[in-house]
């Protein structure tokens, strides 16, 4: 009884979380830097290998809400590495490119990939494939994208594992514009 009662209550904290998702406090910040930091996070993960590659853009700004942007980056990590069988290691390479006034940060897993019949639920509230957890991580991430004018998208192909796209536009300094 305790344990049902705890679950329910987990369920409505997440769905209540994601009602509130709070407003961006967008601020400009230094893009490359701030993946190195969200990636040591998993430096001594045990589940995976995590390698970044800022592709010579180091210096690229973007002006987004930073801690939304850690939460979405972050979420794509882990769904990564819980989507990679228990009896091979996670391999997760994210990395940077720029397509002309937008930032594109990417991540790929080498897990199962995303079945097709489930590949036009997987941003919905509430969708999820695992036992555990609410089903609202991307949906979460797709509403934080969004939040500072990103957007969100991914490839994936079965047996060796999907890549998500988030594109933020680039900051632009007034004397560029």
């Amino acid at each position: 009884m305790i344990e049902q009662i705890d679950s329910l209550s987990n369920i409505a904290t997440e769905f209540s979380n994601f009602a509130k998702i709070p407003k961006a406090r967008n601020q400009v910040f230094n893009l490359a830097e701030h993946l190195q930091k969200v990636i040591d996070l998993y430096e001594t993960h045990n589940r995976a290998n995590i390698e970044f590659s800022a592709n010579k853009l180091k210096k690229i700004e973007v002006n987004a809400d930073r801690e939304q942007l850690f939460r979405a980056v972050i979420n794509l990590i882990r769904n990564g590495i819980q989507s990679v069988p228990d009896d091979q290691m996670g391999e997760i390479k994210i990395w940077l490119e720029k397509k002309k006034n937008k930032a594109i940060i990417a991540v790929k897993d080498n897990g199962s990939g995303i079945p097709v019949e489930l590949r036009d639920k997987l941003f919905s509230p509430s969708f999820t494939t695992k036992t555990s957890g609410m089903g609202l991580g991307l949906a979460i991430v797709k509403n934080l994208v969004e939040n500072f004018a990103g957007r969100i998208w991914f490839e994936t192909e079965l047996g060796k594992g999907t890549t998500f796209f988030l594109e933020i536009p680039i900051y632009k300094k007034e004397e560029e514009l």
